[in-house]
Order: structure tokens, then sequence, then C-alpha cells
């Protein structure tokens, strides 16, 4: 009689075949003590470094680098936690397991000037935004997710992050590979998978598990990361990552995709990006794994703090024998922004000089944007929407800019939050006495400012220079600009 399978996976009990006996202990040990908050600061808005220094010394933090990811930082205690801090409404820093910073790591963008990156099942958009760092803000990042209800979540911290050159799609991953056929430079993966890690984070719940669930989920798996593969360019980089230690879905995945397309990608070795060895398994279930699937990292919670995480990158050899695909539907592109006259982006590029001391006209060409119109509001928009993706099925695109009012225009708070700092003109100083009131999103009653003249849109700062985003002045108050979602 045939061995009948376990109806529930324990996973750790994967851990006790494949770690030493000390090791297994040393998780034991430590799976019940609660993983510490980490972050990811944004080096789109400010420098890393100066940043975990001067919030250290503010809010009492005492921070410990990420090894693995040099703008992540462990905040071992603190006086005021990260969630509570105008940075982290901002979008100036991004609340994220440690494990999570790995995958977009793993992309070697050194060389690639401008790369289109594809995240594949973005949301909620942490490592979408991590991507947008790594590149500069340069290229394009298409943040796909396949579920419509997600799609918000992914938008609004977009948004929040002040990413310029991202767009967003809400397709199923298994369609790029037909859709975008060898096109993407970069390619991440996070697969949806069974979030296995053994130990739980806020957007990583443990629960129980069939090895039904674990193994339909597999087969889903190879189907997207075969898209991936197609979407990538020839040369181009996939990383596959999934929040579980399952076998089944990591490193078997690898393998039956070698067996499929033993001539077109190359499983590389990774191992230099973590500390500490953390190799992937070589055998499983009595069977020899190939020789490339050891080159993923297989971080378990015990080694490095994290939750237990699993990566991988593929490097992309050849162009793919065609596909049989089937037929998927193509929503309606939502956003249809049109470019601008010339004369009005030198409108608006002047207004913004005049009153902010601030040149539009750099940023647009050191990146490569477009201004375009959009339901009344302008946004920046990658060049390489149109010339690469004119007929990709768009949700939203680019940094809203403002909207248009009189001779200028009303300026959008994503913006100030992005380049806000970067304002020489147009700003307003927040006394002390303020400050309380302005944080939880108030009106300043009875404000008056001599120097500063009413009716304009101005940025908002406190005496130790941090952004605090738009206010408009009036007569009898400071009107307070920051969005009702940050409260």
């Amino acid at each position: 009689m045939a061995e009948k399978k376990p109806l529930y996976v324990d996973p750790l009990s994967w851990a006790q075949v494949f770690l030493p006996p000390d090791e297994y202990q040393e998780l034991i040990n430590g799976l019940n003590k609660p993983l510490d908050v980490s972050i990811r600061i944004n080096a789109l808005k400010t420098d890393p470094q100066s940043a975990i220094t001067k919030w250290s010394a503010l809010y009492g933090w005492k921070a410990e680098p990420v090894p693995f990811c040099p703008s992540g930082f462990w905040i071992r205690s603190f006086d005021t936690p990260p969630s509570a801090t105008i940075e982290h409404r901002l979008g100036y820093f991004y609340i994220q397991e440690a494990a999570s910073m790995l995958p977009p790591e793993l992309f070697d963008f050194s060389e690639i000037e401008a790369p289109l990156v594809l995240d594949m099942a973005a949301s909620p958009g942490g490592k979408t935004t991590h991507l947008a760092a790594l590149t500069g803000d340069a290229g394009l990042v298409i943040a796909n997710d396949g579920s419509r209800s997600r799609i918000p979540a992914l938008q609004i911290v977009l948004r929040n992050w002040g990413a310029a050159c991202q767009a967003v799609t809400c397709l199923p991953g298994e369609a790029f590979g037909s859709f975008t056929p060898d096109t993407f430079d970069a390619v991440l993966l996070d697969a949806p998978c069974s979030m296995q890690g053994l130990r739980s984070a806020e957007s990583h719940i443990s629960r129980t598990i069939t090895l039904n669930e674990i193994e339909s989920l597999a087969v889903r798996q190879l189907r997207l990361l075969e898209s991936a593969l197609r979407a990538a360019k020839p040369g181009g980089q996939v990383v596959y990552s999934t929040c579980t230690l399952s076998p089944q879905e990591d490193e078997m995945v690898l393998a039956a995709l070698l067996k499929r397309f033993p001539h077109q990608i190359r499983i590389e070795d990774v191992s230099t990006h973590v500390p500490k060895p953390a190799p992937a398994i070589t055998n499983f279930d009595g069977d020899e794994l190939p020789d490339q699937v050891r080159h993923a990292l297989r971080l378990w919670p015990h080694q490095l703090g994290t939750a237990g995480f699993f990566a991988a990158r593929i490097t992309k050899l050849d162009s793919m024998p065609e596909a049989t695909v089937g037929s998927w539907h193509v929503p309606p592109d939502d956003m249809n922004g049109r470019p601008i006259l010339r004369k009005d982006k030198q409108r608006i590029a002047l207004f913004m000089n005049d009153l902010y001391g601030f040149s539009l006209d750099e940023i647009l060409e050191k990146s490569s944007l477009e201004v375009v119109l959009h339901k009344e509001q302008y946004y920046l928009v990658s060049g390489k929407l149109k010339e690469k993706f004119s007929n990709l099925p768009l949700l939203s695109a680019g940094l809203p800019l403002g909207k248009p009012f009189k001779e200028g225009l009303q300026i959008a708070h994503e913006f100030v939050s992005r380049f806000g700092d970067r304002f020489t003109n147009g700003i307003l100083i927040l006394a002390d006495e303020f400050m309380a009131s302005w944080l939880r999103g108030e009106d300043i009653r009875g404000y008056q400012s001599k120097d500063t003249p009413m009716g304009e849109i101005y940025a908002v700062r406190d005496r130790f220079g941090r952004n605090l985003g738009r206010g408009k002045l009036s007569a009898d108050r400071l009107k307070n600009m920051l969005p009702t979602r940050l409260f």
C-alpha cells in the first residue's frame, strides 16, 4: 500500500530535515522572539546614511544596518516609533520586514541605463518602491497585480514614495509572457505563496496549510515564473522570491524550470549578497536537485534574525520557444493622459522657478520625463511609456505635479513630498508651538506672517528642516493641505 501523504504541513518538519541539530535548536529558541521593526529609507528623497543619523538623534532610535540592503535598518529600540513620525507619513521610509528587502537587491543595474523593470505581483508595493529607488527613478517600473482589490493600496504606496517613472497595471501575471515578450531588462516575481516563513510579520502571518494548497501554489508559481522569463529580454534578469520555506514552492519550482528550459536560463550564484552562507537545499524527497539550484538563497530565521525567505536570480540566456497561451481579458486603459503643449510646459517651469526656485526642466531632462494632463491634473510620466508600452492598459502612471490654476498651478502634495526639500523659495517655517496641531492634520487658525504673501501654497518645514508638506496662507489661517489619508 502506498504511503499516505499528510493532509496538513508542519513547516518545522523541513527545518528538522535540512538543518543540523544545533542549528535546528537555535531556530526553535528564536521563533518566539518578536521581529524588530525594520525600515528602508527612500533614496529618492534623502540620503539614507545622513537620514538615519538625524532620525536616530531626533527620535531616540538605536539603529543597526540590514547587511544586504544599504538603505535598510533595524530599529532595535526607540523613544518614538517609526510609524508615528512625519517622515513615515510623507514616504521618506517604508516599514518592511528585513528579509523582504533582499529580492530587489539581487538585481544588478550597474550597467543598465534607464532600465525597463516589471514587478509582476507588486501589491502592496514595498518591493516596487525599492526598485524605483535602485533605478534612481529612471527608465520605467511597471507595477502589476492581478487582483483589482489590491490596486488602490499599491497606487497609494507609489504616490507616497514619490516615484515618477512608474505605471500600474492589473493583468494576470501569466499574460505578460505573451503581451510583452523579450522586453524587460529585469522582472521581479515575488510570488503568491503559502507564507510558511516560520516567523510571522505584520504582512506575512503564518497559518495552517494543506499539502494540496502547497502543490497548487507551486503549479501557479511555475506558470508565473515562465511568463516572467518570457517577458524578460535575452540577457535580462529575473528574480524569483517567496516568503515561504516550503521546498515545493522554492527549490522544486526552480528545478522544474531548469528541466523545461535547460538551454535558455541560468541560475546565478548570489551568495555574496548575504553575510552568512544561506544555500538552497540540494535534495528533496529522495531526489537530487540540479546543481544550479543550490545557487539560490534560503534564509532560515535564525541566520540573520529575519523571517524565513527564499530568493534566486535567473539570467535569460536566449529567447524561449513559442508558448501556447490562452486568451486574456484586456481591461480598458484608464490613464489616457495627453502631453501638454511646449508653451504650457514653459509656463509651468517658469512658475516653479519664480515661486519655488526649483528647476522643473532639470528633472524632466534627467529622468526623460514628460508632463501630461489627465483629468484636470498634471502628471510627470516616463517617456518610455509612450515609446514602449502604448498598447498596455494602465490604471495609473507617474507622479502628480499639480492642477492648472490661473497662470501657474496648484502644486500637488506628492510633488512637494518628493522635491520640497530642494525648494529655495516659497518656504514657510512652522514654529514649534504649532507642530502638534499640524501633525494632527489641523489648520493653524489665527496664523499670520508679515513676510509671507497670502494666497499662495507654500512648502512647510520646521526648524529642523523637516518637510511637512503643503500649506496655503490666508488672512485668518494656514490651511493644512496634508492628505486626509495620512491621518
